[in-house]
């Protein structure tokens, strides 16, 4: 098989033209041996059927007289012919009267005898003829030599083959010379193409043949006239866009270099009054005298305080995630026992939890888990204060457990959810899903894109769950080992 595979499309063509010849050849040479053989047999058979038919009328009066020696001179006529091996007279005692042969070749039945009969061996025939005058009175053997009848029949399979083979091989060669028409077509049709799809140019196919391979041949030179100045076009229409994208991006970090300069500047010379901000609204209201008078005013400083803390906290994730695009963010492996952190993550949120009314429901384990514990304090605090922010008069439940070698954590509300369309969305930076300027919430669209940027970076991964009605569910998994 692998050497068949091996021939191009012209050899495996003639091979199977010659297979095909070989195996009808083969096959006429069979049939047309079986029937010459048994038309010859057929013929012969009954030839010498008669001929025996003819040896017992022969015999008719020698045996009515029991007359030796005319029935010895009747067989010595009949034994001249030089393919009878044996002639024999027997009268109706199945006694012998005369024979041209010793010995018996055939056996001898006379229920057989009664009727025209023959045996056949590999090398003879034995045939049998009554002799009737008004009643049995014997019958006689003819044993004919098939010497005769072998040689005949080799003679016409040597023929047969001959003009088999003959008349074979001028198909084969005129179907030969009608092939390498069409297949020298189809090579040069395929040796072109390779040559073109490695990207040479200039190459023509070069057939000639009837009309049609001409037509063929013109219209596939135009073809490939064509595609050369297509492509031609197009490589300058790509070197062209080429340039103008890199240009473009070339622009385009440079800008996004300057505006990540400009926002952690930015960002840094707001958080200096911030800070100055937040510490005397804290000293404010440490001095403010106690009294229901001063109730109001302690509620007031509280909100400015928080709202504070709040701009303090945006203006950190802007700044965390400039970091994260420019990648000058390390991970740091550290031993962590996770129920106290975890713990400390919701005292965190407990301002936000009371803002809009909610409580938490926390379970999981306790154990030491080597892992980047800062990492996962932005990780969990951005989903809890999600959470919190989207929910009103609900629970935030926040569950972790150890399944073989991931820590997986569990954030779940029961807000209004995430509608299914906006779901591909939820991870893209600077993303919400009300993008006006009179939203019910605020907040930038970085906390969901920082967060699944640090749980990559742990090796892990994130995935959402919300039927868009009521309630959301965070699932974290993240890698972790014991030592």
């Amino acid at each position: 098989m692998n050497s068949i595979s091996q021939l191009d499309l012209r050899q495996r063509f003639n091979l199977m033209i010659l297979v095909t010849i070989i195996s009808a050849s083969c096959l006429l040479i069979v049939m047309m041996h079986v029937f010459i053989s048994k038309y010859t047999n057929n013929y012969t058979n009954h030839y010498w059927r008669e001929h025996a038919k003819t040896f017992s009328e022969s015999a008719l009066y020698p045996v009515i007289i029991g007359s030796m020696t005319q029935s010895e001179a009747i067989v010595g006529s009949f034994a001249k012919d030089k393919n009878v091996i044996k002639a024999s007279i027997y009268n109706g005692k199945n006694e012998l009267l005369a024979s041209s042969g010793e010995g018996s070749m055939c056996l001898n039945d006379m229920d057989k005898v009664l009727l025209p009969n023959d045996k056949e061996g590999n090398e003879y025939w034995c045939f049998y003829s009554p002799i009737i005058q008004e009643q049995y009175l014997g019958y006689v053997e003819l044993v004919i030599s098939k010497d005769e009848y072998h040689s005949v029949m080799n003679r016409l399979a040597v023929g047969s083959v001959i003009i088999i083979i003959l008349f074979s091989t001028c198909i084969f060669l005129i179907i030969h010379r009608l092939s390498s028409l069409f297949t020298s077509t189809l090579m040069e049709t395929a040796r072109v193409l390779k040559r073109v799809s490695e990207g040479e140019r200039g190459e023509r196919v070069n057939f000639y043949g009837s009309r049609e391979i001409d037509i063929m041949r013109t219209t596939l030179n135009d073809m490939l006239t064509s595609i050369e100045l297509t492509e031609t076009e197009l490589e300058k229409s790509v070197e062209d866009r080429t340039s103008a994208l890199r240009i473009a991006l070339e622009s385009s970090e440079t800008a996004n270099v300057y505006k990540a300069q400009i926002m952690s500047m930015v960002s840094h010379e707001m958080k200096t009054p911030l800070h100055a901000i937040g510490g005397y609204l804290q000293l404010l209201e440490e001095r403010l005298p106690v009294g229901r008078e001063f109730d109001t005013s302690r509620s007031i400083h509280g909100k400015a305080l928080l709202r504070v803390n709040d701009l303090n906290r945006l203006i950190d994730n802007i700044l965390l995630h400039a970091r994260l695009e420019a990648d000058r963010y390390e991970v740091s492996y550290n031993p962590v026992e996770i129920a106290p952190l975890m713990n400390s993550f919701i005292e965190n949120a407990s301002q936000l939890l009371n803002r809009n009314n909610n409580h938490f429901e926390i379970s999981g384990p306790d154990g030491t888990l080597v892992t980047d514990a800062e990492m996962l304090r932005h990780i969990v605090n951005n989903l809890l204060s999600n959470a919190c922010k989207f929910t009103t008069d609900g629970i935030i439940y926040l569950h972790w457990r150890l399944s073989q070698a991931f820590l997986i954590i569990e954030v779940a509300d029961t807000g209004p959810g995430i509608p299914v369309e906006f779901r591909k969305n939820i991870f893209d930076p600077w993303w919400q899903v009300d993008m006006s300027l009179g939203r019910k919430h605020g907040g930038h669209g970085l906390g969901l894109a920082i967060t699944k940027q640090f749980v990559q970076r742990l090796g892990g991964d994130i995935a959402v769950d919300s039927n868009g009605h009521h309630g959301t569910r965070f699932t974290i998994r993240i890698p972790y080992s014991t030592n």
